[in-house]
């Protein structure tokens, strides 16, 4: 089918763009019988649109049987000058080509089109299609009726106009939008893994190939994967600090522009930040800006000064994000300057088009400026789902699993700091107003350690500088965060670490009180969420809050021998699990490398990391501050348990199977079975002398 490719494996079913199809025809043989009506309606995830829609009679050029007319109402007299389906094949087309197309005993209408476009010399290629009656079915393996009376019933739907191909489609659409929420209930997010729920029931796919519907098996269709990106490695591994220029080149407000103007040559730069070092800049100057001025205003230019000219606020960013982010930043806000600040706001250099023309990362990749423009959860959902196409991406490039978890926490971290401005912008529609108090969100976890990989779930936090009497709004607040983030694809925590629980929000008194209670009487149970509260990374909000909190709470724990204890068992419960002969422990033909690889190593870090005071917050720099990097070589160990998680869940987001960390060694080679086993032995006698390091 010329035009667009059907939707990619992973985009995510909230923002799927789709049609439901429904045809009439003279019978119920796909090898003979014609098309009489189309009704085709298009949808955008759960939106149903208005256009493009389709309600077309069509001329089959042969008689309407009696059974066919008393059935939809269509008789010979009702096609009389209706265009035949040569006229009108090529807009149904248009409409389906680059979407997914929905419908109840979808095969049977494709399979009509498939024969139609064989007798009229026309090129088909079978498009993605999913039936909502498959769906069903894959949820609930005893359901035995399919017909779209029955389903429409099941969901409340009413069907206006039934057998009449407009009508049907309308029915068909509405019950997928409300079959979404079902979906999600049952952890099925993208179109693969709503394909691979469908073939579950392989009974009705049996059926449909013996009545000739269907000429694949169930998983065989149009589907394909993004093509991998060609990514700039370089962009996605180093930090703005790396390339920024330093220090930024200040004037003052009263500077003329030919004064200027004068600086920027002697300097060879293209932009002055204006106001004074030591503080926040007021405004930004490019040579652009001057030389707009001169050409509009001649002569007189020289005579004003920068005050006149200047951009504010100034645009800025930290030095320690990656490059890639400030590449799109700057592409998103169409800028060649972008001011690097420090946390206080002070300015601390420069990044400019100019300096990085060779590291351009394609717009493909560009993730967060996306999360930036989502104003609702099915546009926050689909820029999320492109974060798995740019760690294939980085993978292909042959970067490992570490590095690619820091691009992956980043737009983590990015996606939840979004989701809590819709959140602000829903309370506001609601007439809740806005925060009661100053706030701030916190990441926890992989997030905050930025070490997620492509299962990563909700782990949050809020803090606010309000009192108990503002926790109404802000418990509002928490929920719609979750919501948010679990439509968008990042699950709810199965251990309740989010906002929305009043145990993981409060004022800074409230968290005062409850790190205190950690430290000083914390029980074994407690150290199960409790612990990833030191990974903390502000996202949101007013970081000033919680800047203090993480500080005292480093420093508690580091003079607390209770806790550190508690956190040593923490870490031996750890230990890799093996088997007889030392073999690993295996679920079929799966190993959980978090569990038996990367979570020893992270509880290690964080044990011996609080315990030296560090309040660095990634695995390797929390080994570093203890004084062990370069003695075991421990960090390193876990570089090969990610890039292997990965892979595999690369692997299975193609497949449509729910992300995991749990790896099938039986695809791994001899040489990474070996080196695996290595690693997690490793593990093992970590493990084993934590208890020594912690005294």
């Amino acid at each position: 089918m010329p035009g667009r490719l059907s939707p990619p494996s992973q985009t995510p079913l909230l923002s799927l763009p789709a049609v439901a199809l429904d045809l009439e025809t003279t019978g119920l043989d796909v090898r003979t019988d014609r098309v009489i009506q189309i009704g085709l309606v298009a949808l955008n995830g759960a939106e149903i649109l208005d256009q493009p829609r389709i309600d077309q009679l069509v001329d089959p050029e042969m008689s309407v049987p009696a059974d066919a007319a008393r059935i939809t109402g269509i008789a010979d007299e009702t096609v009389a000058g209706s265009p035949r389906l040569a006229e009108v094949i090529e807009t149904l087309r248009d409409a389906i080509s680059g979407n997914v197309v929905i419908g109840q005993h979808i095969a049977f209408d494709l399979a009509i089109l498939r024969h139609e476009a064989v007798r009229l010399e026309i090129d088909w290629v079978e498009p993605v299609a999913l039936d909502i009656g498959h769906l069903l079915g894959g949820m609930e393996p005893s359901m035995l009726d399919f017909g779209l009376e029955t389903i429409a019933e099941r969901f409340d739907v009413e069907i206006t106009g039934r057998h009449t191909a407009l009508g049907d489609s309308l029915a068909v659409a509405e019950i997928f939008v409300k079959l979404l929420g079902r979906l999600r209930e049952n952890v099925v997010r993208t179109l693969a893994e709503a394909l691979a729920l469908a073939a579950r029931r392989q009974d009705l796919f049996r059926r449909e190939e013996e009545a000739g519907w269907r000429v694949t098996s169930a998983g065989e269709t149009a589907l394909h994967t993004s093509s991998p990106l060609r990514i700039d490695s370089y962009v996605f591994s180093s930090a703005i600090r790396d390339v920024m220029s330093t220090p930024p080149i200040f004037v003052t407000p009263s500077t003329e522009l030919l004064a200027a103007a004068e600086v920027m040559t002697a300097r060879k730069i293209g932009a002055l930040l204006v106001g004074h070092s030591e503080r926040a800049p007021e405004g930004i100057v490019t040579e652009r800006d001057i030389l707009r001025a001169f050409v509009e205003t001649g002569a007189v230019a020289d005579r004003r000064t920068v005050a006149d000219i200047m951009s504010a606020p100034v645009e800025t960013i930290s030095a320690d994000e990656l490059l890639y982010r400030g590449l799109a930043r700057m592409d998103h806000l169409e800028i060649r300057h972008l001011c690097v600040a420090s946390e206080n706001g002070a300015a601390i250099g420069m990044l400019s088009q100019r300096d990085l023309l060779k590291h351009r990362a394609r717009s493909e990749a560009v993730v967060n400026e996306m999360v930036a423009s989502a104003t609702d959860s099915a546009a926050l959902a689909l820029a999320f789902s492109r974060v798995g196409a740019v760690a294939e991406g980085l993978a292909n490039e042959g970067m490992d699993g570490r590095g690619t978890a820091r691009v992956i926490s980043r737009e983590l971290r990015s996606v939840t700091a979004r989701a809590a401005d819709i959140a602000l912008a829903r309370l506001k529609d609601d007439g809740r107003g806005g925060p009661p108090a100053a706030w701030c969100l916190l990441v926890l976890g992989s997030g905050g350690r930025g070490e997620s990989l492509l299962s990563a779930d909700q782990d949050n936090a809020l803090i606010h500088a309000g009192t108990s009497a503002d926790d109404a709004w802000f418990s509002e607040f928490g929920q719609h965060i979750a919501d948010t983030l679990n439509d968008a694809g990042v699950p709810y925590c199965d251990g309740g670490v989010m906002a929305s629980n009043a145990k993981w929000r409060g004022s800074r008194s409230e968290w005062r009180e409850r790190v205190e209670h950690w430290l000083e009487r914390a029980q074994p149970d407690d150290l199960l969420s409790v612990d990833i509260f030191f990974d903390m990374r502000p996202v949101a909000g007013d970081s000033v809050i919680a800047s203090s909190l993480i500080e005292d709470a480093v420093a508690g724990a580091a003079k607390s021998r209770p806790f550190l204890s508690l956190l040593a068992q923490s870490v031996e419960q750890h230990t890799p699990s093996f088997g007889l002969f030392g073999r690993p422990k295996l679920e079929g033909d799966r190993q959980d490398l978090k569990r038996d690889g990367l979570l020893p190593l992270v509880s290690f870090a964080r044990a011996v990391g609080l315990r030296s005071g560090s309040t660095a917050r990634s695995t390797p720099d929390r080994i570093a501050d203890a004084g062990r990097a370069g003695k075991i070589g421990e960090s390193d160990a876990a570089v090969l348990d990610q890039t292997l998680i990965l892979q595999q869940q690369l692997s299975d987001i193609r497949a449509g199977i729910r992300v995991s960390s749990r790896v099938d060694v039986s695809n791994l080679s001899r040489v990474e079975r070996k080196a695996l086993r290595t690693d997690l032995g490793r593990m093992s006698d970590i493990v084993a002398g934590v208890r020594s390091l912690m005294a």
